[in-house]
């Protein structure tokens, strides 16, 4: 449709205020909102109303439209008036990149974010700040909608103007959502920052953002410098808690630990200062201190779930369970955290040998992240007791109940039979569950482990097999068939093979450098097997690549640096099975 004429209009006001003037006169609004003339016409012959004052031109800021332009707008405002609100904002989208007009662009943005279309929002705004640069609520809405989008450095750029044009800029906003930034966007925004800040320099907020934006980016010196200068003139606690941070990441945890001190002394009732000391110091295994910190919090804050949480754990830490238990049993009477507080409950009771406790306990755990746990323990509870069947059903019953847990609570099953000598049974259940979902990565990798823990080398043969099929780039797979072939059978150049694929994959990771030292040790390739072990040893102190290498110095002769590796492994794992074999097997000969 077109329009020939050329006309001037206020921006949908005068229709709008036309059409609901319209809907104001008539006694009831009828077939969906259409106002029934008849009605309306009744009304006028019944009680003449005196018509509204006629609105100048100069009453209202004017635009001119013309053509599709002016059909999209009536569209929009009678699509808006019968509630097609996806209507008016597809028809007010298409007129603001038309006209570009500031009405329209403002109209279009805030109907867009009523129906939460940021991305239409987004466009709008773009248009409405550009047309009119100075309209502080528009660079408002645009700094909203970039951050949003994860666009940080655009949105700080509106920021600066909200601050330009005499609004409250918040900053410190950028701080926080700059977390997760790759390292090109965080950089981009630390330049911005870096450049308003020479504009501002007595903005606060701004040396904040650009503190924490340092800190992100690796030079956490260059932002304890910073933040220590704005403390100087700011007692802000995010630029305390700042401080902390950088200390204790700088490994300077005295200092942190004497700065908390200060700070809490000079804030004492800082509730949030208060509870980092607490968290620190317990940390630290202060626990008689950190135990004297939670305790005075509590007494300001009586059911603090959190508070109440850490109190226990101090307790359970010190032996104390008949405390503990007060604790968790506080929280569970005013539902605090209340599923953790009933799982430590069960755990309590368990000890002190009560099962029927334990299991009422554990059975009101709730869905939340105990919820797995407290399963295997009621499961682990009826089976030790004799009850299988119930234990079963038990686990059955919650696979039925909460399908999103199935395949958790599938391995809760199979591990409790293997747990208890039953391999065999645990083979079976799991062959009857994949029956229902044979591609199940998780649960095809899970029977291999299985088939290995009982000898049945051909169920983890093939199951891993299957999943590298699946998943070409599985590189725990991969290790795990290679090692395996390596070290129970003489596959050793297969096993190679193996252990390279996932070392492509995952260069850095100590468990398959590991596996290539055991490989190359099996190969009879000793200087390769040292280079490979030590360098796996130094990434990860693990009593099982320890062992390995201890065993390969031994072998060519540097007994005294085996034994030297061997005891510094012991000190870290003591009860280790594996060490005391390999040292055993050795010493003997």
């Amino acid at each position: 449709m077109q329009f020939g004429s050329r006309f001037r209009i206020s921006v949908f006001l005068v229709l709008l205020a036309a059409l609901t003037g319209c809907a104001s006169n008539a006694p009831e609004p009828v077939d969906h909102g259409v106002v029934d003339p008849v009605a309306v016409e009744d009304v006028a012959v019944k009680e003449p109303i005196a018509p509204a004052p006629r609105p100048e031109p100069e009453d209202y800021p004017v635009a001119s439209f013309e053509g599709d332009a002016l059909y999209e707008l009536l569209v929009a405002e009678i699509a808006g008036f019968r509630s097609r609100y996806d209507v008016a904002l597809e028809k007010y989208l298409l007129a603001t990149e038309e006209t570009r007009d500031v009405g329209v662009a403002a109209r279009a943005t805030r109907l867009a974010l009523y129906l939460k279309k940021d991305e239409e929002a987004l466009k709008t705004v773009k248009i409405w700040t550009e047309q009119e640069p100075d309209n502080i609520d528009a660079h408002r809405y645009a700094v909203d909608l970039f951050l949003r989008a994860g666009q940080l450095k655009q949105a700080i750029e509106h920021m600066e103007i909200v601050k330009n044009l005499g609004g409250l800029a918040r900053f410190d906003v950028f701080a926080y959502r700059s977390a997760n930034l790759g390292a090109e966007e965080r950089a981009s925004l630390l330049s911005a920052v870096t450049e308003m800040r020479l504009r501002h320099p007595d903005d606060p907020q701004l040396g904040f953002a650009r503190a924490v934006l340092l800190e992100q980016s690796g030079e956490r010196e260059a932002s304890l410098e910073l933040t220590e200068e704005l403390l100087q003139s700011s007692s802000d606690v995010n630029l305390i808690v700042l401080k902390i941070s950088l200390l204790t990441v700088l490994q300077r945890s005295d200092e942190a630990l004497a700065f908390m001190r200060e700070k809490v002394e000079e804030f004492p009732e800082n509730r949030r200062l208060r509870l980092i000391l607490a968290r620190s110091l317990f940390e630290r295994n202060d626990l008689v201190a950190a135990q004297s910190e939670y305790t005075y919090v509590l007494t300001k804050a009586p059911n603090d779930g959190d508070v109440l949480f850490a109190l226990a754990l101090i307790a359970l830490q010190q032996g104390n369970d008949a405390e503990a238990k007060r604790f968790f049993e506080r929280m569970v009477r005013w539902d605090q955290r209340a599923g953790e507080a009933n799982y430590y409950l069960g755990s309590i009771a368990e000890r002190e040998s009560d099962q029927a406790a334990a299991l009422r306990a554990y059975r009101q755990v709730g869905d939340g992240y105990e919820f797995l746990p407290a399963q295997a323990r009621i499961a682990a509870l009826l089976a030790d007791d004799g009850q299988w069947e119930e234990a079963r059903e038990h686990l059955h019953r919650a696979r039925t109940q909460h399908p999103d847990q199935f395949q958790q609570l599938a391995m809760i099953e199979a591990q409790l039979l293997a747990d208890r000598g039953m391999g065999s049974e645990a083979l079976e259940f799991l062959d009857g569950v994949l029956l229902e979902d044979p591609d199940n990565i998780d649960l095809l990798y899970f029977r291999a482990m299985t088939g290995q823990r009982f000898g049945r080398l051909d169920v983890l043969e093939r199951d891993l097999r299957n999943v590298i099929e699946l998943d070409p780039a599985n590189a725990d797979a991969m290790n795990a068939l290679g090692y395996t072939l390596t070290d129970l059978t003489h596959r050793h150049e297969e096993a190679l093979i193996l252990i390279e694929q996932a070392l492509a994959i995952k260069p850095d990771e100590a468990a398959f450098i590991d596996s290539m030292g055991w490989v190359q040790y099996r190969l009879n390739n000793y200087e390769a097997a040292i280079v490979h072990l030590r360098r796996a040893l130094s990434l990860f102190q693990n009593d099982e690549v320890a062992a390995h290498l201890g065993e390969v110095l031994w072998v060519i002769g540097e007994k005294a640096e085996a034994q030297e590796v061997w005891n510094r492994a012991l000190e870290l794992a003591p009860e280790s099975e594996i060490l005391k074999t390999v040292i055993q097997r050795f010493r003997d000969q």
